[in-house]
């Protein structure tokens, strides 16, 4: 059974946020909580915690044979201890939104997930023992045209 373009637009999305590149003393195993993977930081760990979210599609086609665009959005949360610089959490949100940047396109099994906006660094929110700083970064797949 061939896997479903979901699972696919899943993977691709797992696989750019497993590459990006990490402030010198991060690791993707200590300092990256990516979607369905066991992580467990301490009040003093700095990470990010990803999430990979799918949005209702849009339909083009008034046949309903084509697939319809598949739209969605993924999180970086930057989870940064309160008694840290807050200009390095902001920075390493930065790098986030460069990672994922407008025009950015990653190809998994045939399939196209398109960046097409520059993505959003959200309001610095302090919690308890972090403060948070959000980006959000709208990711779109299109079908592809029938031969």
């Amino acid at each position: 059974m061939a896997d479903t373009i979901e699972k696919t637009i899943f993977q691709a999305l797992m696989l750019r946020m497993q590459a990006l590149p990490l402030p010198v003393g991060m690791t993707l195993a200590s300092n990256v909580a990516l979607p369905g993977v066991a992580f467990a930081p301490s009040t003093t760990t700095k990470f990010i915690s990803f999430e990979i979210h799918f949005n209702r599609p849009i339909e083009t086609d008034l046949s309903l044979e084509m697939d319809p665009i598949r739209q969605g959005f993924i999180r970086g949360n930057v989870m940064w201890p309160k008694s840290f610089a807050q200009v390095d959490a902001v920075d390493l949100a930065g790098n986030i939104r460069s990672h994922f940047k407008r025009g950015t396109k990653l190809y998994q099994n045939g399939v196209q997930v398109r960046f097409d906006e520059d993505p959003e660094v959200g309001v610095l929110m302090i919690g308890t023992t972090h403060l948070t700083v959000p980006v959000t970064a709208f990711w779109r797949s299109f079908p592809q045209a029938p031969a």
